[in-house]
Order: C-alpha cells, then sequence, then structure tokens
C-alpha cells in the first residue's frame, strides 16, 4: 500500500512529471498521484500550490487545480470511502478563497468549479460563511483604489460566486431548495444593484472606445462582470424565489431588463454596423452573451411557471421585442444573420428570438399560452414563410455540389441552433395552436403561388409546400389534398424544368408527410406511383430528389399499407434502391437507404422472394462496408425482416447471415454490446423457418454454447436458439456439444431464481425429449450435470416449485429410459458415497410429497408416468412405496378424462416457462416441429391407464407372478386404495 506523500516537494515532482514528454514518466507520475488520491494531507498539498503566488509554475498550478477538482467529486463527501479528512478541508476551504484574485482565466474556472462543488456539499453544515465572504470580496473589488485590480478581483468573485449558485441550484431536494431560497434574501439585492453598476459602466465604455481592445489584452472588463452577475441573477430569480413575480425585488429588476435587453441590443447593432469587425473582440463576444442571456432568462421563467411570468407584466413587450428581432433579420438573412458574433444578428439571437415566441404561444394545442394580439398569429406565419422557409443560393450552391452531403445536412433535427429548421419547428407550432385561424391563409398561399415566374416566386412555392408538408394533420380540414395531389403536384412530379427540381425535392419530401394521414385508397396508391417514379433515375430527378423519395417512402409504413397498390411497383422500387446504395458514399445515406429496404421489405412480405438472391448479397455487402456499430444494427435489422418475409425460402441466406451472426455475437469484439442482441434473433428467425439444419448452422454450435457457458442475460434467447437446433437434429447436435452443453447448464444452475431455472431445465427437457439417451447420457453423467440436479432436488432450503422443476426433468430422463436413469444414479452414487437405493428413494419420496404443488394438468400426469416406469423391478426401495404409488395414480386419475390416445383439454394450458424470445408468434417451419415433438410426447400420446396397468404387470412378472407379487407387495397396501385404483384403471370409476 503507498504511503501519504512525506513532503510538499514529493508532489510537486509527481505533478510535473505528470506532464513530461515521456510517456512512460506520465504513466508512473499519474499512477503514484492516483494512489495519493485516497491517502491523507494529499489535497492539501494540491490546495497549497494552486493557491502559490512564487515559485511555482502557471503549469505546475493548473495540473494541481485538476487533480483537486477531480478529487473534489470522489473524496469530499462525508460518507465517500478514503474520504478527506473534516481537518483537511478546514485548512483547504481558506486557501481556495485565497485564489479570488488569480491572473489565469483558466486557473480562476477550474477552482471556481472546486469550490461549487464544495458548496453544493458542505453549504447548510461547514461553510455557512461562504456566501457572506464573496459578498466582501465583490465589495473589496468595487471600492479598491488600484482599478484594474478591483475589476480582476470582481470580475474572479464574481466567477465563483455564478459557479457556486449553479451548482446549489441543481439540489432539487427540500433541503436545497430551502438553503437557495436563503441565498435569494442574502444575495439578490446586492447583485442588482452591482449589476446595473457594471452594466452602466461597460455602456459608457463601449459608446466611448467601440468594440475593440485598449489596455492588456487579458484585462478584465466590465461588461464581463456584468454578464456574470446577470447569470447568477438568472438562478437566483429562478430558484431563490418560491413565487418571483410575488415578490418585489425580483419583479422589479425583471421590469428593468426590458428597457435593458431593448438599450443593449441597439448599441451592439450601431457598434457592429458602425465598424464592421472583421473578428469577434472579447468585447463582443460578450456583449452578445449578454443579449442573449435576457432571452435565456425570459425562457427559463417561462419553462418554470406561465402563470407566474404572465404576472410580473411585461409580456406584450418582450413579444414585440423579439419579434422586431426577428423581422429585422428577416429582412436580409443573408447578408445580417450568420453564426459568428461579428454578424448583425448572430444565428443564435435569432433562433432563440424564435424559440421564445414560440414559448409565448404555448403547447401545440395552443394551451397554456401568453394572450397574442389577434394579427399576430398572421403576421407571424407570414414572415416566416415568407422570409425564413424559402431555400438561399447558398443552399442551392451545396445541393448542385454535393447533393447527398446537402441531404443529409437537411435530414439533421437542427431547430435548436438553425435559422431555417427552426423557423418551420416554430411555423408547425403555430399551424398546431392556431389551425382554424391559419388554415384558410394556407390555403389561399397554395392558391398564390400556383404559377411562379421567377426563381424567388419558386422558392416562394417551396416554401409553402413545406409549410403545409410539416403540419398535414392540422390542415387536412382546410387543404384538399386529394384535388392537390392529382391536380397539382402529379404533374408536377412529371416535369423536367430543371429549375422546378426544388419543387419536385419538395413533393418527394411532402408525400411521406402526407401518407399517414387518413387518405382515400387511390390517393395511397398515386403516392406510391409518385415515389417510386422521384425515386427512379429519369428526366425528372436527380440525387438529391432520389434520396428523398427513398427517405420517404420509408414513412409508407402504416397501418393501412395498400400492399396490392405497391407490389406491382416493387420491382422498380427494389431496383432503384439497390442502385442508390451502390452511388452513395456516406454511411447516413446508407442506413437511410437500408431502413427504406427494411420498411419494404415488412411490408410486401412473401413478394419479396423474387429479389431475395440479390438482396442477400447487398445486405451482406453493405455488413461487410459498415465500420459503425449503429449502421451494422441497421442491416441486421433489415436481414431479419428478409429472412421473416422469405419464410421457409430464407434457408438460402445461411450462407452470408452465418457469418454475420458469427460476427454480431463474438464476444472478442467490443461492437457485440451493440450487436449481440439482434444477431441472436437473427439466428433464432433463419433456424425457426429452416427446413433442414445447413452445415453453415451446425458450424455456429460452438459458439452457442461458449455464449451459454458465460450465462449472460442473453441466456433464454440462447436456450431458445438451442432448442430449434434440437428440434431440426439433436443428435448431430448432441454428437458436436453434448459435454460442453451439460458443463455449461451445470454452472448456469448454481443459485437459479425458479423464473430463469424454468427456462434452463426446459432446454434440458427437450435435449431428453428429441435424442435418445445414447446421445446424452454418457455427458450427462460426466459434467457432473445430474449430480447438480440431484444435489438440489434434495437440499431441505430448496423451493417446492424449484424441486418441482427437477422432478419433471428426472420424469423425462425416467421416460426416455429407466435403466439410463438408474446408470446415472448409480454413477453418481459412487462419487458421493450414498447408495443408489437411497437416491432412488429421494426422487420418489420427492415425487410423492411434490405432487400437490404442481397445477399444471401435463406435470401431474409426467409424473405418474415416470413412477409407473420405475415399478417394473425387484427393487424394495420401488415396491415398498406401492401404497404411495397408488395413491398418487388414483389422484392424478381423477383430475381428468383423457382421450383414447391419451390425450386431454387439461395437458394444453401453455407452459409457464416461457419467456417472450421463446414464444413463436408466428407460423413457421418450427411451429409444425412443435406439434410434432408434442405428438410424441408421452404426456399426450401414453394414456395413463394403460401405462400404468402394463407396468403392474410387468412388475408383476418380474417378481414371481400376481400372486407372489399381490403377496409380497401389493397385499401390504390398503384394500381400499387398490380396489380405487382398479375401478379408475378399468374405467368403472371417473373424476
Amino acid at each position: 500500500m503507498a504511503q501519504p506523500p512525506d513532503s510538499p516537494h514529493a508532489v510537486y515532482d509527481a505533478l510535473a512529471h505528470a506532464l513530461s514528454p515521456d510517456a512512460n514518466l506520465r504513466q508512473r507520475s499519474r499512477h503514484l498521484l492516483d494512489q495519493w488520491a485516497t491517502l491523507p494531507g494529499y489535497y492539501a498539498h494540491l490546495a497549497a500550490f494552486v493557491a502559490a503566488r512564487e515559485g511555482v509554475p502557471a503549469e505546475i498550478r493548473l495540473q494541481a487545480a485538476l487533480q483537486f477538482k477531480n478529487g473534489v467529486d470522489r473524496y469530499w463527501r462525508k460518507a465517500a470511502q478514503n474520504g478527506i479528512s473534516p481537518d483537511e478541508k478546514a485548512q483547504i476551504r481558506p486557501k481556495l478563497l485565497e485564489l479570488l484574485d488569480v491572473q489565469d482565466r483558466t486557473l480562476a474556472k477550474n477552482v471556481a468549479l472546486a469550490v461549487a462543488k464544495i458548496a453544493r456539499l458542505d453549504y447548510g453544515t461547514d461553510w455557512n460563511d461562504l456566501p457572506d465572504l464573496l459578498l466582501a470580496s465583490l465589495q473589496t473589488g468595487l471600492s479598491h483604489p488600484d482599478r484594474a485590480y478591483g475589476r480582476l478581483r470582481l470580475n474572479r468573485t464574481l466567477l465563483f460566486l455564478h459557479a457556486t449558485i449553479k451548482a446549489l441550484s441543481s439540489n432539487r431536494m427540500p433541503k436545497g431548495r430551502a438553503l437557495m431560497l436563503r441565498l435569494g434574501d442574502l444575495l439578490f439585492a446586492p447583485l442588482v444593484q452591482l449589476h446595473a453598476q457594471m452594466l452602466q459602466e461597460a455602456v459608457h465604455r463601449l459608446q466611448a472606445e467601440g468594440l475593440g481592445v485598449t489596455g492588456r489584452a487579458d484585462e478584465t472588463e466590465e461588461i464581463e462582470c456584468a454578464l456574470l452577475a446577470f447569470k447568477t441573477l438568472r438562478y437566483l430569480m429562478l430558484y431563490g424565489f418560491t413565487d418571483p413575480s410575488a415578490r418585489a425585488e425580483p419583479k422589479e429588476f425583471f421590469a428593468s431588463t426590458l428597457p435593458a435587453f431593448s438599450s443593449l441590443l441597439s448599441l451592439r447593432h450601431n457598434l457592429v454596423l458602425s465598424t464592421s469587425p472583421q473578428h469577434a473582440t472579447p468585447r463582443l463576444v460578450f456583449l452578445t452573451k449578454h443579449v442573449t442571456a435576457y432571452g435565456k432568462l425570459y425562457r427559463a421563467l417561462m419553462d418554470k411557471s406561465v402563470a407566474q411570468f404572465a404576472a410580473m407584466d411585461g409580456v406584450s413587450q418582450i413579444q414585440g421585442l423579439y419579434f422586431q428581432v426577428v423581422t429585422s433579420a428577416a429582412a436580409d438573412v443573408v447578408h445580417t444573420v450568420g453564426d459568428d458574433a461579428t454578424s448583425l444578428y448572430p444565428t443564435r439571437l435569432v433562433v432563440q428570438a424564435l424559440l421564445l415566441i414560440k414559448s409565448m404561444l404555448g403547447d401545440w394545442d395552443g394551451s397554456s399560452g401568453l394572450p397574442v394580439p389577434p394579427d399576430f398569429v398572421q403576421q407571424l406565419a407570414q414572415l416566416l414563410i415568407t422570409r425564413l422557409l424559402p431555400l438561399r443560393q447558398e443552399d442551392l450552391e451545396k445541393w448542385s455540389e454535393d447533393p447527398e452531403e446537402w441531404m443529409n445536412e437537411e435530414e439533421m433535427d437542427r431547430w435548436e441552433f438553425e435559422l431555417r429548421p427552426c423557423a418551420e419547428y416554430v411555423l408547425k407550432a403555430l399551424l398546431s395552436a392556431y389551425r382554424e385561424e391559419l388554415g384558410p391563409s394556407m390555403a389561399a398561399f397554395l392558391q398564390q403561388v400556383s404559377t411562379p415566374q421567377s426563381m424567388d416566386e419558386l422558392l416562394l412555392k417551396e416554401a409553402v409546400y413545406t409549410a403545409v408538408g410539416r403540419s398535414p394533420s392540422d390542415l387536412e380540414g382546410s387543404v384538399n389534398f386529394k384535388e392537390w395531389l392529382e391536380g397539382t403536384l402529379a404533374p408536377e412530379c412529371g416535369g423536367t424544368d430543371s429549375n422546378y427540381r426544388i419543387i419536385r425535392r419538395r413533393i418527394a419530401w411532402l408525400l411521406g408527410n402526407w401518407v399517414g394521414e387518413d387518405l382515400a385508397a387511390e390517393s395511397r396508391a398515386l403516392i406510391y406511383s409518385l415515389l417510386v417514379h422521384l425515386l427512379s433515375r429519369n428526366d425528372s430527378t436527380d440525387p438529391a430528389i432520389r434520396l428523398t423519395a427513398a427517405r420517404s417512402l420509408a414513412k409508407c409504413d402504416t397501418w393501412d399499407f395498400d400492399q396490392a397498390a405497391f407490389v406491382p411497383l416493387l420491382p422498380k422500387a427494389i431496383e432503384e434502391i439497390l442502385q442508390l446504395l451502390g452511388e452513395v458514399t456516406l454511411s447516413d445515406s446508407m442506413m437511410r437507404l437500408n431502413k427504406t429496404l427494411g420498411v419494404i421489405i415488412d411490408r410486401v412480405g412473401p413478394q419479396i422472394t423474387p429479389f431475395a438472391a440479390q438482396l442477400n448479397e447487398i445486405l451482406a455487402t453493405l455488413w461487410a462496408s459498415a465500420e459503425e456499430n449503429h449502421f451494422q444494427t441497421s442491416v441486421l435489422v433489415t436481414v431479419i425482416k428478409l429472412a421473416e418475409a422469405l419464410g421457409e425460402q430464407s434457408q438460402a441466406m445461411h450462407v452470408q447471415a452465418c457469418p454475420i451472426i458469427q460476427l454480431s455475437v463474438d464476444s472478442s469484439r467490443p461492437a457485440h454490446i451493440y450487436l449481440q442482441e439482434d444477431g441472436l434473433e437473427l439466428w433464432q428467425v433463419l433456424l425457426r423457418r429452416s427446413a433442414s439444419l445447413s452445415p453453415e448452422m451446425l458450424s455456429l454450435v460452438p459458439t452457442l454454447i461458449a455464449i451459454l457457458d458465460r450465462a449472460t442475460d442473453v441466456l433464454p434467447r440462447c436456450l431458445a436458439i438451442f432448442e430449434s437446433y434440437l428440434l431440426l437434429d439433436a443428435q448431430a447436435v448432441l454428437t458436436i456439444c453434448s459435454t460442453e452443453f451439460f458443463a455449461a447448464v451445470r454452472e448456469i444452475l448454481a443459485g437459479l431464481q425458479l423464473d430463469a431455472l424454468k427456462v434452463v431445465l426446459h432446454a434440458l427437457n427437450t435435449v431428453f425429449q428429441t435424442a435418445p439417451p445414447t446421445h446424452w447420457a454418457a455427458a450427462l453423467d460426466a459434467s457432473l450435470c445430474f449430480d447438480r440436479m440431484l444435489q438440489v432436488a434434495a437440499a431441505k432450503d430448496s423451493s417446492a416449485l424449484i424441486v418441482t422443476k427437477y422432478l419433471c426433468s428426472f420424469s423425462r430422463i425416467i421416460l426416455a429410459s429407466p435403466e439410463t436413469f438408474h446408470h446415472l444414479v448409480a454413477s453418481s452414487a459412487a462419487r458421493t458415497g450414498a447408495s443408489p437405493g437411497q437416491i432412488v428413494d429421494m426422487v420418489v419420496t420427492q415425487f410423492v410429497d411434490r405432487l400437490d404443488n404442481m397445477s399444471q394438468g401435463g406435470q401431474r400426469k409426467l409424473v405418474a408416468l415416470a413412477l409407473a416406469y420405475l415399478v417394473p423391478t425387484t427393487s424394495p426401495v420401488v415396491l415398498s412405496r406401492l401404497a404411495d404409488l397408488v395413491s398418487l395414480w388414483s389422484s392424478v386419475l381423477a383430475q381428468t378424462e383423457e382421450n383414447e390416445s391419451g390425450d386431454a383439454e387439461l395437458y394444453h394450458i401453455p407452459d409457464d416457462y416461457q419467456s417472450d424470445v421463446e414464444v413463436d408468434y408466428t407460423e413457421t417451419l418450427e411451429t409444425a416441429r412443435r406439434q410434432a415433438l408434442w405428438a410424441r410426447d408421452p404426456i399426450g400420446s401414453h394414456p395413463l391407464k394403460i401405462a400404468i396397468g402394463q407396468k403392474l404387470a410387468e412388475a408383476q412378472a418380474l417378481n414371481g407372478g400376481a400372486e407372489a407379487f399381490q403377496a409380497q407387495w401389493l397385499g401390504k397396501v390398503d384394500p381400499l386404495l387398490v380396489e380405487e385404483l382398479v375401478k379408475r384403471l378399468d374405467g368403472r370409476l371417473v373424476g
């Protein structure tokens, strides 16, 4: 075990070596630091180095700060193992607050985060003076005679305070909420005053000096201090008051933000317009962040409580201010809106304005919204459609240069970050909340753009189609889709004008959105036809249109899919999708095309058979080329759908599919954690539909046993797969793996709970049912699996239900071959020191004692049959229990009446062993194999009366005939019990 560092120099050297260019030295030092992390004194040394003013290089101080911050997460909590002692914590806290004037920004941020983490754990118990100390530091910064030092102190204190309040506000437990309410009372008023002062000074400096940098590059300025104060006030507004609208201080501050935001926005606009900055100076960055900070506050307050937000007053002013932002930005999006802080209207600001307006409109159904002027909805919708939705020249250029890349960008969910997707998102919400008001306007828009005469009008038409396509359910009452489809969209799909490609691509997209609506059958059929046309290579299409059509075909996966209408289009659709798969280069494109392929296969079912070989090859190629786990998973899902659609024809897939299965379940490959579940499902699907056991499938058996041996959470499906193998060719499978299978089962059985045990023993019973004992008895014995079964069945602490499951397995062995059972008992007895008679007596005793714990009629008959098969013997161990056996047989016979073949309705109650992965919900070849297995099962094919009578007759013959048997054994049984059994066997007594 490592010793605590003997001096600060040792810690210093380790920190220095952790930054060494020598990899070995770095590794050794980091290992040493990790060991010290659990030892006393280490964090005090780190804090001392962080706080050191002289003699410690900046990189060492920063490394110490990082190590300290990471250690706080793990070892500062009181209940932490190897946690930091209270004395060491008390020594550290003051040192951290010595850094409220640290010059290095990175170091200051890391220390601030460490202080925040500690405050979340200690404030309210051990560090109650922290807010007061920070307030005092703020006053020091404000009053310091050295202006530069004062601003630095102010900035770092606000940095610490913001990080602390943010961390404390994340504690939503009652105690955490109470602490935040205390901090609201303590800090809110001083911070409001400080923010107002800093903002005023910042505005004066910006007006006097503009956006440039004066003095030192690392100088802290008022605008940064104002921003930090505002961000802290935001958390106090949200969590420092139960209802900020009911308190004067927060309500007054909220009111002051409205003119402040308007003034700051105007100042920024004028400065950027007058100077046209080529790069974002720190001053401009902080100014821009402060402008957007207002929007964050308003949105957060609305998310917390719309009613409280409305009670603050000023809703209409906020709405007007942000609508003006959107209107001004939309006037010239190309030249005034951009991602950089130097843009007149940064994208982030305009997106924030749109989302803020959307929040004011309420939920998608318009509930919980704030009041808006009657004409506002119409103005906003028109602005979005005419100004923000149209494609720009930049989009058209990207489309032409790389259609595939542009299409993938269009598919991304970017509404929180980019302007046009955000405008679409807000318009969709607007149409949903105000469908009655906007529906007629959208219909009028369609008429207005019906015959565009210029590129601008064509782009507007595309924008209107986008708006209509986004909200099919909201506009179905206003737009006659059938008429629009047949009279306008269908003819436009067939055009060849190159400019109209933007309309044809949008139609391809729009059809995918509308196909899920409640459409007439002829409209659905026409959509299928148009999408396949737009998917094809012809004069109407280009790569972007074809990719969009493929995406929309995937959306045809609706509950009312018209298979009859689609099947005539199937050859062309498959041909074009496969052609596209050969042309695209990006994995996202391949994934979308693969998804479309999967939807088509799933929907047309067996009709896909003529294309099976081609699809099998292309899917194998896609799998081989896939480098990303989610793409491989996508391919696996499609292969599963193909196998399900092909049914018994899927056996032809084995050559390509088995290597895919092998790779997807290979535990030596990290990707198996993502692929294993789908790989196992494919394995199971193919086996259930196989007519025979192919060499490829047989070669996977060792892999299956290896998975079983690990006994992971996929055990139920693996055992179901093993049963599928047994039903196909049990002898061939057991020849390969019987020893390994029973050895794996022996390990699995240890400590299993009932639900898992039922699944394991069902697979074991299937072995006993599907193959002769010559193929499994020796392995069952050599693996000691039988010994483990006997051990659990005999254990006094085994539950009755668990014992009954083992008894069913013993019954299966006995019915397969009583001689084999006795041989297994003898071998086990030789190993354990018990006699064979003792083991048989234990089993018979458990059969008799546990019968009443068996609720299923089939299980009760199984036990009765097994005991009958044990009776033909001269062993007194069994024959001395005839009284119990006679009573048991009568009890089972009384429960039900069998038909001539030995079957009864009571035996067909579903077994309780199955989980979802074992149940076969579709008719497959395995369904017939299971039915055949049931037809051979003694439970349904061996009349119990006949079996008992025959086995008793055999016992009499072995024991000297009827009279001798009567005298030696049967005569010792209560005559009334014997008479009852005889009557039941003769059919004279039922029920």
